[in-house]
């Protein structure tokens, strides 16, 4: 009787222990205000990703135009407000094996994982960041105030395993500030080039 109630303690004990590191292993991995992905979890994406054999990984980075404005005149409880909308509508446009990440301030991710090295699927990478810009371009209802805000999106496409996730991200962040100073198209599908960046989409919060 005793050995019986001492083992199923001890079951009990390994499924607590089982159950607190399942969720101290998420919580690490997760942005507390949004619920989306952290920088971690984005690594660890990446360093999974891996590509060769004709394939490629992708990312877009983004961050909101005006967002320090925003906070400035509505307080930082209305800008926390309007980073969950843009975590929410990103989740939203998250398709599996893709993951939504905040790295910091109003500066977010989205991991496209692998594809096909072609120009057809660079296209297509091209294509999100247009859908997904409009997307955080719909107005947003905050403490019934009514914003819109922009975000610049850059892209960057690499071969993967050569490069390390800050040079992606840096190609990413070369390509966000082409958006912000509007000059439109993917250079990649202008030139061949790795790095992508996609016409503003939207305006200032209001």
């Amino acid at each position: 009787m005793l050995t019986a109630l001492a083992l199923g303690l001890t079951a009990t004990g390994w499924w607590c222990t089982g159950r607190y590191a399942s969720r101290l292993h998420r919580e690490l991995r997760t942005d507390p205000l949004t619920g989306l992905g952290n920088r971690l979890a984005l690594r660890e994406a990446f360093q999974r990703d891996g590509a060769g054999n004709g394939r490629c990984v992708a990312v877009l980075l983004l961050d909101l135009d005006g967002f320090k404005e925003l906070n400035d005149t509505h307080g930082h409880r209305f800008g926390d407000q309007v980073l969950r909308e843009v975590a929410r509508r990103m989740r939203e446009s998250r398709r599996p094996g893709r993951l939504a990440v905040r790295l910091s301030g109003d500066e977010f991710a989205c991991w496209l994982g692998t594809l096909p090295d072609t120009p057809s699927h660079w296209q297509r990478v091209e294509e999100l960041q247009h859908a997904l810009a409009e997307r955080l371009a719909e107005p947003m209802l905050i403490e019934g105030t009514t914003v819109r805000v922009s975000a610049s999106i850059g892209a960057a496409i690499t071969a993967g395993p050569a490069d390390t996730l800050e040079g992606v991200l840096e190609q990413a962040d070369r390509a966000m500030y082409r958006d912000k100073r509007g000059r439109g198209r993917s250079d990649r599908l202008r030139h061949g080039r790795r790095t992508s960046g996609h016409t503003r989409a939207g305006r200032t919060a209001e």
